[in-house]
């Protein structure tokens, strides 16, 4: 249940997330947001450095993030578009 809470956070947010906001975030969603909104891209990758963190050492729970997105957006008739952004933000992750 908790990660259903933290995908509609992180998915109503997307539009008004901030530096500030994201220090409000797990490490997790943080690390999740980079890789899934190309855009806030460099703000997470900020926030992950202020906090000195590694978001390898968050895969399991990143990846429970993206599975979630993923079957709400099934579930919603969106799948297609989300599929696309969670292959592409598994590409991502060592980025950080």
């Amino acid at each position: 249940m908790r990660l259903i809470a933290i995908s509609a956070a992180v998915l109503a947010g997307c539009a008004s997330v901030t530096p500030q906001s994201l220090q409000r975030m797990p490490i997790a969603e943080v690390c999740y947001l980079g890789t899934a909104e190309p855009d806030k891209q460099q703000m997470a990758n900020d926030e992950v450095r202020r906090r000195n963190e590694d978001c390898s050492r968050h895969t399991a729970e990143i990846n429970r993030i993206r599975e979630q997105e993923a079957r709400a957006a099934a579930e919603s008739g969106q799948a297609s578009g989300m599929q696309g952004q969670a292959r592409q933000g598994s590409m991502g992750m060592g980025r950080y």
